[in-house]
């Protein structure tokens, strides 16, 4: 990153500054953007959204901030889209739902509840868990589909779907399996060896799973240079340590998923946040970021973030790493000068 590193309030096109109208800035959001790199205006997100410490994160002198931006803009290396992705066979919904639920899924899926099934039995036994019989990957996709459908026809609890009052009567849940087997598969359901699995991990039940799911994203797809890193809500009423509260989303409470996306809104890599406590990698916004793109660096991507990930710090340790950063940029970092933060800047114009 060049020292004449240049602060956008908008990034346009040059062809639009001439004859664009000049409007006020605002003063709470500035653009750190690389001087080669001219994009699209990103409007700021709320800057409440997360409770972590990020102290030590953007512990830089006013006075050093010359100093440390030493690198230069142009000498990170231009973006080559790769060609790798494999083609998905067929155009159908059901197409694109088996190469990322894969066969090797099912099979993990399945051995583990018929594993779980079997432990649980040794210890407690009733009426109903002796009727227990071990489930394969036919049954189990019979299942998920019944999951996806419920999800779309809605009705209170689940033994509404098998009712056959007037009022909730469905014939479609009868034709898949019994309410009794449904509600065993439910029971059981499970997708790791508790006997075995590292249970320092919060994630333990699902880190194979998850980590599956993110070699299939990337599998068929081919990032374009321009990115993005979020992260959403799954919404969660449930008991959990790590269940997260976020007043301003509309579902307030829920699991929080950090995520990187392309410009077309692929999922590319997902990471679950599991707490500040146990989950280092996600503790300050500079180490989500990193981590979360530790498979794309060095390749020339552009990477966008909203004000509570853009730092300083970040765009330093990306440069390093041949990736550029375009966000949202709050005013009390630290390591922004004095001119900057309280510089008045019209729409279209620059600060150097």
């Amino acid at each position: 990153m060049d020292a004449d590193t240049e602060y956008f309030s908008s990034a346009s096109e040059k062809s639009s500054l001439e004859d664009s109208s000049q409007y006020e800035a605002s003063e709470d959001e500035i653009f750190h953007v690389s001087p080669t790199i001219r994009r699209h205006r990103i409007e700021p997100d709320t800057d409440d959204e997360m409770d972590f410490e990020n102290e030590n994160e953007h512990n830089i002198e006013d006075n050093e901030w010359s100093n440390n931006i030493t690198q230069t803009a142009t000498s990170v290396i231009p973006f080559v889209k790769s060609r790798t992705a494999v083609q998905i066979e067929g155009n159908q919904p059901h197409s694109f739902y088996v190469a990322f639920l894969t066969e090797e899924i099912l099979q993990i899926i399945v051995d583990e509840t018929n594993r779980y099934a079997e432990q649980y039995m040794q210890n407690r036994r009733s009426i109903r868990v002796d009727k227990w019989t071990p489930t394969d990957k036919n049954e189990m996709k019979r299942f998920f589909g019944l999951l996806i459908w419920m999800s779309l026809v809605k009705l209170p609890k689940y033994d509404a779907y098998w009712c056959t009052n007037n009022t909730y009567c469905q014939s479609f849940p009868r034709t898949v399996m019994s309410r009794n087997r449904f509600e065993l598969l439910l029971r059981f359901l499970h997708f790791t060896n508790n006997q075995t699995a590292n249970t320092n991990d919060r994630l333990y039940k699902l880190r194979q799973i998850v980590d599956i799911l993110n070699q299939n994203f990337s599998k068929y797809y081919d990032l374009d240079e321009e990115i993005c890193i979020d992260e959403s809500l799954v919404p969660f009423q449930g008991r959990i340590k790590f269940r997260q509260l976020l007043k301003q989303k509309r579902h307030k409470y829920g699991i929080k998923v950090f995520k990187m996306c392309s410009g077309q809104g692929y999922t590319y890599k997902f990471e679950i946040y599991s707490g500040k406590n146990l989950d280092a990698p996600c503790i300050t916004p500079t180490n989500v970021v990193m981590n979360i793109c530790n498979n794309i660096l060095h390749r020339g991507h552009t990477i966008y973030t909203d004000n509570w990930y853009t730092s300083i710090n970040l765009a330093e340790k990306l440069i390093d790493c041949n990736t550029h950063l375009v966000g949202t940029l709050k005013k009390d970092r630290k390591g922004i000068p004095v001119d900057v933060k309280f510089k008045k800047l019209k729409r279209e114009s620059t600060k150097k």
